[in-house]
């Protein structure tokens, strides 16, 4: 069982069963985790981590998934060269309760899960892109990014109007801001594509602002 305690907040974090099936499902509704269409199979084989967070009802939840995994998410991931070859893992969109607001600790113990499990690999995390909910989508990016993650990548991704692909590791060395965009710039796909990554934000008038960088 994965339990740690901070300042502010309580964690009550396992590693999830088909035990928990019914809490998962009750928080999830039925269509289950995003981009996972069976539970059990998660369930069984450990690949869920959730946090009750001190209460009776489960709290959060996100789903890690190995590479080489057929559901469709992993499946995405490698047609795209990330972790083509199959090795690594992939860290699904976390499912919350409306009032759950640990979520930037939540995201980093699951990391923190994730790199025990697949220390000598590369993890990746993913956050679909909603456009029509913007700043819904930037505080959910920023969480991402206050977390530790870093943002490699946006893809388009059947079901999704986009998907953000972040990093688990940074760029090696850092180059001053190439340049800010929004998460809504036309340029931002493009710019990822060609090596640049964010890892830090700022916020502005018209929202949250990426601070793109290269490696030397």
């Amino acid at each position: 069982m994965l339990q740690t305690l901070e300042r502010t907040h309580t964690f009550d974090a396992r590693v999830l069963t088909a035990d928990n099936a019914a809490a998962l499902r009750t928080l999830t509704g039925p269509g289950g985790l995003p981009l996972l269409p069976c539970l059990h199979p998660a369930l069984e084989e450990g690949q869920i981590v959730g946090d009750y967070a001190g209460q009776e009802e489960l709290q959060a939840a996100a789903a890690l998934l190995p590479l080489y995994a057929e559901d469709p998410l992993p499946t995405s991931l490698r047609a795209a060269g990330y972790g083509a070859d199959g090795q690594g893992a992939v860290l699904t969109p976390p499912v919350l309760r409306g009032d759950y607001t640990q979520l930037r600790h939540f995201l980093r113990l699951a990391l923190r899960w994730a790199t025990e499990r697949y220390a000598s690999y590369h993890i990746w995390a993913v956050q679909p892109l909603t456009i029509d909910d913007l700043p819904s989508c930037e505080d959910l990016c920023a969480q991402y990014l206050s977390a530790g993650l870093t943002l490699r990548g946006l893809r388009p991704m059947v079901g999704t109007e986009g998907m953000l692909i972040f990093s688990a590791r940074g760029l090696p060395h850092w180059q001053e801001p190439f340049r800010r965009l929004h998460l809504d710039d036309p340029a931002l796909s493009r710019v990822l594509e060609r090596g640049y990554a964010a890892a830090d934000f700022g916020w502005g008038k018209q929202g949250m602002e990426l601070l793109l960088r290269a490696s030397d």
